[in-house]
């Protein structure tokens, strides 16, 4: 038994629910979130969402390019209750910019694209460091992100406030 694949089939939900949180706030209060130490980054979703059948009979639906969360399928896909499972996200903090695709029900990352070089890199060690040091930094701002969800998932009221606000947002 594995319990890394055990944990994706049993919790990978979360992860979906995740992902849809970071939609909803982004269209609802512009993507801006509060990280421990007084910092805020802000997260855009881009041009690449996979949407996750309700059952395992039907088919998986990949929209790609401009803005597909602008879309009528993409909306049509929440309504229908469709899971979103991966998704291209932009995040921004200060001058440093991250491209990421996020797999929501592992939360792994693909096909990230990191900062550009600190111009301080004189070194191909330099290089090498500020790359580590940028990889760590979004994996930190990833993990802060997703405790942020799971803390207003798990409040007690969250059915009647966040999940009611989002289930409008859905449907609209």
């Amino acid at each position: 038994m594995n319990p890394q694949i055990d944990g994706v089939d049993s919790h990978g939900f979360l992860g979906e629910e995740f992902l849809t949180w970071i939609w909803f706030r982004w269209e609802t209060d512009g993507g801006e979130f509060p990280l421990p130490g007084g910092r805020v980054v802000g997260v855009a979703l881009d041009d690449f969402l996979t949407f996750a059948a309700p059952s395992d009979d039907e088919t998986e639906q990949t929209l790609r390019r401009g803005l597909p969360t602008r879309t009528a399928e993409a909306r049509t896909a929440l309504r229908q209750g469709h899971r979103l499972r991966k998704a291209r996200l932009l995040i921004a903090e200060g001058e440093r910019q991250w491209n990421v695709t996020l797999d929501a029900p592992s939360l792994s990352l693909a096909g990230v694209k990191l900062p550009e070089d600190a111009e301080e890199c004189e070194t191909e060690a330099d290089r090498t460091a500020d790359r580590a040091a940028n990889w760590l930094a979004l994996h930190e701002i990833v993990q802060a992100l997703y405790a942020s969800f799971l803390r207003e998932r798990l409040r007690p009221d969250y059915l009647g406030t966040v999940a009611e606000q989002q289930a409008q947002w859905m449907a609209s």
